[in-house]
């Protein structure tokens, strides 16, 4: 560039500029404007009087480079109802606005936006605030991206023949980190900046949605570029893509950017291209906030496959992404998440391997005890999905290979889930279990468990099928629409004929069905319900409970066993004179039965029974089971039953008994009134008058209309302690059939269910509080054991503390303990990896609040 042209141009602008300044004639100050904006890099309308052609370009560049920020900023200075009278009519308004609109774009817009930010509510804020909103609706974000997408210089240069992305420079100028930031919190800044006087066109929704539409026709003119051989630029889409899903816009952006991009790179290679370099080449730490909308919003891993292409082979940042980050430390509700990035791995060739590692490495993951203990199940789940949706993928090739490293993974990981309490947690390593041997040895073994069908195990089967485009299925939806559309427009007259033809046909079939049913007059029985008809036994039930005792030992007979059985609680509820004799032998005879006989109803009527013998013979009967509990040579579900009889006989024994009326036994015939009769006899039409008033009447306040109910004593109050302490006292004993801390973790947390369901059937007892503190330290000691269910148990025992006793206990007797059991409960609130165990200390500790709440509003109270 000579140095007369940029002496020339200089001196233009000081002699534009000074005349805006001083004159007052309208004439003049447009001329000024006229002269200068020809130098504008847009303006074709403009008569040049100050340069030659051949100079033109040179001064352009001059004053875009030098000049163009600064004369802007002077201009914005001047801006003020008084000054503007001086530009005349429309014509000066008009010249005044093409500097800011036709001038360099990126400057403009930094310019105009950082003096919304700078100045206070005036003409002036609001001249500057049009201009941004013309500048939006004119569409000359376009503009602007597509100059920087040609421009030339080094770190912006992308040429088309380049075929590895990784030498794509990642050198921006502090120009572009500026604009993008403005660009993507524009919306932020108008509305902190103007509040109530804020205007549609920066409202987040619209704002985005036209950035992003600008985007797209930026992406059409590379697209057009590179199909005619032109090298050009997406270094800046890139950084504002990036920049626009890391701050949190990424549903808005990519809702209008991923369908045009679905439907243009379906058969289109170039397309495919520009998607990949698009989405590929933001910086890595936006590449997250990215993928996860991806594999969350796109419909089939196809598509992904053509927007991402072999992106995943280029970038450390995305394959750590996809092969770790979404499947082993995230998870997501969604199953097209897993079927989306498996699909993706395995829809290339060059990419398959990294299918087969992620595989194994989620197997191993899901393997690992540690793994099944400190995770939620929801993450597990997701783990489970993985597996199965890789699998689905894998070809005969594959599976031979990698047969030996799959099934060793898997046997590891089986046994851990069968061992777990947990009954989702032992379904889901039966399913996988299940899936894996069926898809890597079809012609082998297969396994084969037994577990509860639900609405989760067929989704976890369908991840078996990979997924097809469901871009051919809306296609073909919508061409049956077309197809049902055409066959309902058919002319009324026709259908009105066919429609009396088909029911002329049905009334003289429907005659000809009458006539035979009056034919034949048996059809119109039905069958009566009879609901008192019982079963008929070969064998006679038994009438004595040392019967009953004899035939549950018969092994032999089966009707004699299920006769005895059915009405075994039936004989123990009537509390025979020798019940308190046979009640152990009772409850140890119906504690090892087995249902060899297929019985109806077996694990009923075998538990109603203890339980039956337990309540009327509780002293005798618990110490026997809570004896027998840690004794060796007893199975886990015998075990667990007796626990089970302990809890039922103790919610039983808690509760009120029916309070029986002394009545007389009425005779058959009654001859005479009895003196007592004739006496009641007048009071008996008076109660029937009163009720007939009390019907009728309408009263607007009344008292308690029942009787406040009779105390009973609790029955369960005297052997509440021999129900609850033995069970504490061998708990880490180690036997060759039982070690609750080691693997029989099913069985400390039933237990720890057990103690807190006694500890509240004792509830407002004298033992009860004893019972509570060994309870809590009972808790204290198991509170980091490893098992979630362990853990899922003790919320619950302390919880049972709670609703056991009034609040004035708690913060007297239990003070000490109820403060370090809150730390606790926080503390699982806020670091325990289980969501159960977390939802049950959130609830633990409203309840302990509003525990605690009451009893100091009712002090305050009082006072």
């Amino acid at each position: 560039m000579s140095g007369d042209t940029k002496l020339q141009a200089r001196q233009l602008v000081w002699e534009v500029q000074n005349t805006l300044s001083t004159s007052k004639n309208p004439t003049e100050v447009s001329q000024a404007l006229l002269r200068l904006s020809v130098l504008l890099p847009h303006d074709k309308t403009s008569q040049n009087q100050d340069f030659p052609d051949s100079k033109l370009p040179e001064a352009r560049k001059e004053f875009s480079l030098h000049h163009y920020v600064s004369f802007l900023e002077f201009l914005i200075s001047k801006l003020s109802v008084d000054w503007l009278g001086r530009l005349g009519e429309e014509r000066g308004r008009e010249l005044l606005d093409r500097f800011f609109l036709d001038g360099e774009h990126q400057d403009a817009f930094i310019v105009l936006t950082s003096a919304v930010q700078k100045t206070s509510p005036s003409y002036k804020q609001d001249k500057c605030v049009s201009l941004l909103e013309q500048f939006l609706t004119q569409n000359k974000l376009t503009s602007m991206f597509w100059e920087q997408c040609n421009t030339i210089a080094t770190g912006h240069m992308i040429q088309t023949n380049q075929s590895d992305s990784r030498r794509q420079p990642r050198v921006h100028n502090a120009l572009w980190e500026e604009l993008v930031t403005m660009l993507a919190t524009l919306p932020d800044r108008m509305a902190n900046k103007l509040q109530q006087r804020n205007r549609p066109a920066f409202s987040p929704e619209q704002y985005f949605q036209s950035l992003a539409l600008s985007m797209w026709e930026t992406l059409e003119k590379v697209y057009s570029a590179i199909k005619a051989s032109q090298d050009c630029s997406m270094a800046f889409l890139q950084l504002l893509l990036g920049k626009l899903c890391l701050q949190g816009h990424a549903g808005l952006v990519l809702g209008v950017l991923l369908p045009k991009l679905t439907r243009q790179t379906r058969q289109d290679f170039v397309w495919q291209r520009v998607s990949c370099l698009l989405l590929t080449g933001v910086q890595d730490r936006c590449v997250e906030s990215l993928v996860v909308h991806l594999v969350t919003q796109v419909s089939w891993y196809g598509t992904l496959s053509r927007l991402l292409g072999d992106g995943v082979l280029r970038s450390q940042k995305l394959k750590y992404i996809l092969t770790h980050k979404c499947l082993l430390i995230r998870h997501y509700e969604q199953d097209r998440v897993v079927q989306n990035i498996m699909g993706y791995l395995a829809d290339s060739p060059t990419r398959r391997h990294l299918l087969i590692e992620t595989l194994l490495k989620v197997l191993e993951v899901w393997s690992d005890s540690s793994a099944i203990k400190h995770t939620s199940y929801d993450q597990h789940a997701y783990l489970s999905k993985a597996i199965l949706a890789g699998l689905a993928h894998l070809n005969s090739k594959e599976k031979q290979e990698h047969k030996q490293d799959l099934i060793r993974r898997l046997l590891e990981g089986v046994q851990h889930h069968i061992d777990s309490p947990v009954i989702k947690i032992r379904r889901l390593g039966m399913i996988v279990a299940e899936s894996v041997t069926k898809m890597v040895d079809p012609d082998g073994q297969k396994l084969k468990f037994e577990y509860e069908e639900d609405e989760e195990t067929s989704r976890l089967h369908s991840l078996l099928t990979p997924p097809s485009d469901p871009g051919g299925e809306l296609e073909g939806d919508m061409e049956t629409e077309e197809v049902l559309t055409s066959k309902t427009s058919l002319p009324q007259k026709e259908d009105t004929t066919k429609t009396s033809d088909q029911e002329g046909k049905v009334t003289s079939s429907q005659s000809k069905e009458d006539s035979d049913s009056e034919l034949d007059s048996d059809d119109d029985l039905e069958p009566y319900d009879m609901p008192e008809d019982t079963k008929m036994s070969k064998v006679k039930s038994p009438a004595y409970i040392r019967d009953c005792l004899d035939g549950l030992i018969a092994n032999e007979d089966a009707d004699r066993v299920e006769a005895c059985l059915s009405v075994c609680e039936q004989l123990v509820r009537r509390q025979p004179d020798n019940l308190e004799e046979v009640c152990v032998e009772l409850v140890k005879i119906l504690l090892h039965l087995q249902n060899n006989f297929a019985i109806p109803e077996f694990t009923r009527l075998r538990r109603g029974s203890m339980v039956a013998t337990t309540v009327f013979c509780p002293l005798q009967v618990s110490q026997y089971l809570t004896s027998e509990f840690y004794a060796p040579n007893y199975t886990i579900i015998q075990r667990l039953d007796m626990l089970e009889v302990l809890v039922g006989a103790a919610q039983e024994l808690s509760q009120p008994m029916e309070q029986k009326k002394a009545t007389r036994p009425e005779p058959l015939v009654q001859l005479l009134p009895t003196p007592d009769d004739q006496a009641r006899e007048p009071q008996h039409w008076r109660e029937v008058v009163q009720k007939r008033i009390e019907k009728k009447t309408r009263r607007f306040g009344k008292g308690a209309s029942k009787p406040d109910p009779t105390p009973v004593p609790n029955r369960f109050h005297t052997v509440a302690g021999h129900f609850f302490f033995p069970l504490l006292k061998n708990y880490d004993s180690r036997q060759n059939t039982l070690d609750m801390l080691g693997e029989d973790a099913l069985v400390l947390g039933r237990l720890v269910y057990s103690l807190g369901a006694i500890l509240y059937a004792a509830a407002n007892t004298m033992v009860a509080r004893q019972m509570s503190k060994s309870l809590l330290e009972f808790v204290w000691v198991l509170r980091f054991h490893t098992e979630p269910y362990v853990r899922q148990s003790l919320l619950f025992a302390v919880s049972m503390v709670i609703l056991s006793f009034p609040a004035h206990i708690l913060t007297s007797d239990l003070q000490e303990e109820i403060f370090e059991g809150q730390q606790w409960l926080q503390d699982v609130l806020e670091r325990d990896t289980d969501a159960e165990c977390q939802k049950l200390a959130v609830q633990t500790l409203m309840l302990l609040q509003n525990t605690l709440q009451q009893e100091l509003g009712g002090g305050n109270t009082q006072q």
